[in-house]
């Protein structure tokens, strides 16, 4: 439910057919707030998981650096699960390639069959935590 003159939440995922109304001294003269063009199927991941976090990853294209905060268009929506690693959110099989990179130079690795690498790094992937999330990327 949306109270006073500003835009819900609905407004910002589809087509701007309230074009030229005033919203608080601001008039939005747009033809398209937002590129994810199907806001039923993000409206559909919050309500089937709600107990899920919501991860938003903004590319560089998502801000200008002229303003505080912007509108940023949302590309995709999905349930993933990512884990944290060097700083940056991964999903398995790319925590999976950097691990591989990674440590292909250590010294306890190097007498280490290509089979035995890959099951070991199977097994460090298994062993690590990852968290299911809803997660849009912006930008």
């Amino acid at each position: 439910m949306c109270l006073g003159r500003y835009p819900c939440f609905n407004d910002f995922f589809t087509i701007a057919e309230s074009a030229g109304k005033d919203y608080g001294g601001k008039n939005l003269n747009m033809k398209k707030i937002n590129h994810f063009n199907d806001s039923v199927e993000l409206r559909n991941l919050i309500i089937s998981n709600p107990d899920l976090p919501l991860l938003v990853f903004c590319g560089e294209d998502s801000w200008s650096g002229e303003y505080p905060y912007e509108l940023a268009d949302i590309n995709s929506a999905g349930v993933k699960e990512l884990t944290l690693y060097k700083d940056y959110w991964m999903d398995k099989d790319e925590y999976e390639d950097q691990l591989v990179d990674d440590l292909c130079n250590e010294e306890k690795y190097k007498n280490l069959s290509d089979e035995e690498y890959t099951q070991m790094i199977k097994e460090k992937v298994a062993e690590t935590e990852f968290v299911k999330a809803i997660i849009i990327y912006a930008g």
